[in-house]
C-alpha cells in the first residue's frame, strides 16, 4: 500500500481525494491543512487523518501531492526541505499540482528524482477534467504509474512533454473559463431574442452536448460539419458572419495564447 500525503484541502485537494477514493486504489491518503473549516470537512465527511503540520504528513507518505496556491509553495518546499529523508530513501516522490513551477524546481530543492507535473483544470470537480501530465526525466516507471493514476482521479490524462505545458494550461487549465464565457454570450443570446435565460442556458447547453457527441460520433473535422449545417444565404451562414467581425476566431486563439505565455511567464 502506497501513503499518499495530500498538501491543501481546496478545490483541487477535494476533487482529488472525491476521486481516489472512489478509485478505490490501494493508497492511503493522509492531508496537510491549516484552514479549520476544511479539516473539519475532512475528517466529517471523508473520514481522513489530518496533519497540521507538514513535517509528520511528509514523514508518513510515501508520495506528496502538492494542491496549493503558487504562493503559498515556497513556504511548503522549505518544511518539506526539512523533512524529506524518508523521501530520499524510498522510491516516492513529488506530484504538484502547482502552476508555474517546472519538475526542475522540485529536483534541485528536494533532491528527489520522481517528480510529476499535472495540469487540470476545474472540471476536476466533478471528475471530467483534462489533464496534462509530465515527469521528470529521471522518474522511474513504477511512480509515473502511481502518477498517472492519481491523475486519473481528475479526469482524462494526457502526457505531455514539460514544455507544453504552459500549452495545456492555456487551452485546458485556463480555456474551461473560455468554453464558460462561450455558454454565457450564448445564453444571454437567446435572451436578447426573447428566451427567459434560465431556459436559455438549458437550450445552449444542450445544444453544445449535441455538438461534441456528433463531433465525436461522426468523426468529421468540424469545418465539415459547419458546412453541412450552412446553407447558402440561410440563418446559420449570418450568424457565422456575425461572429466572423466580431473576430471570433482570433479571440478565442488569442485567449489561450495569452493564457499559455503567462503560464510560461510564471515558470522564469
Amino acid at each position: 500500500m502506497k501513503h499518499v500525503g495530500i498538501i491543501g484541502f481546496g478545490n483541487m485537494g477535494e476533487a482529488l481525494v472525491n476521486g481516489l477514493l472512489k478509485a478505490k486504489h490501494d493508497f492511503e491518503i493522509g492531508l496537510s491543512e491549516k484552514n479549520e473549516e476544511r479539516i473539519v470537512k475532512a475528517r466529517e465527511r471523508y473520514g481522513l487523518p489530518v496533519f497540521k503540520d507538514i513535517l509528520h504528513l511528509v514523514a508518513a507518505s510515501d508520495m506528496v501531492i502538492l494542491a496549493v496556491k503558487p504562493r503559498d509553495v515556497e513556504g511548503v518546499i522549505t518544511s518539506i526541505e526539512k523533512a524529506n529523508t524518508r523521501m530520499k530513501t524510498t522510491q516516492g516522490g513529488i506530484v504538484s499540482i502547482v502552476a508555474g513551477k517546472e519538475t526542475s524546481f522540485y529536483r534541485e530543492r528536494l533532491s528527489v528524482n520522481n517528480v510529476a507535473r499535472v495540469m487540470p483544470n476545474i472540471a476536476a470537480k466533478v471528475g471530467k477534467a483534462l489533464v496534462g501530465i509530465c515527469f521528470d526525466e529521471k522518474a522511474d516507471e513504477e511512480f509515473k504509474k502511481n502518477s498517472i493514476l492519481i491523475a486519473e482521479a481528475l479526469g482524462r490524462v494526457i502526457r505531455v512533454p514539460e514544455e507544453l505545458m504552459p500549452a495545456i494550461t492555456g487551452i485546458s487549465g485556463s480555456g474551461i473559463a473560455y468554453a464558460l464565457k462561450f455558454i454565457e454570450a450564448m445564453s444571454m443570446g437567446g435572451v436578447a431574442t426573447g428566451i427567459p435565460y434560465k431556459q436559455s442556458l438549458e437550450i445552449t447547453i444542450q445544444v453544445l452536448e449535441g455538438a461534441i457527441a456528433l463531433l465525436k460520433e461522426s468523426n468529421k473535422h468540424p469545418a465539415e460539419i459547419i458546412s453541412e449545417v450552412t446553407s447558402p444565404a440561410g440563418t446559420t451562414i449570418a450568424g457565422i458572419e456575425a461572429l466572423e467581425m466580431g473576430k471570433f476566431n482570433s479571440a478565442v486563439m488569442e485567449a489561450i495564447k495569452s493564457a499559455a505565455n503567462r503560464a510560461k511567464e510564471l515558470e522564469a
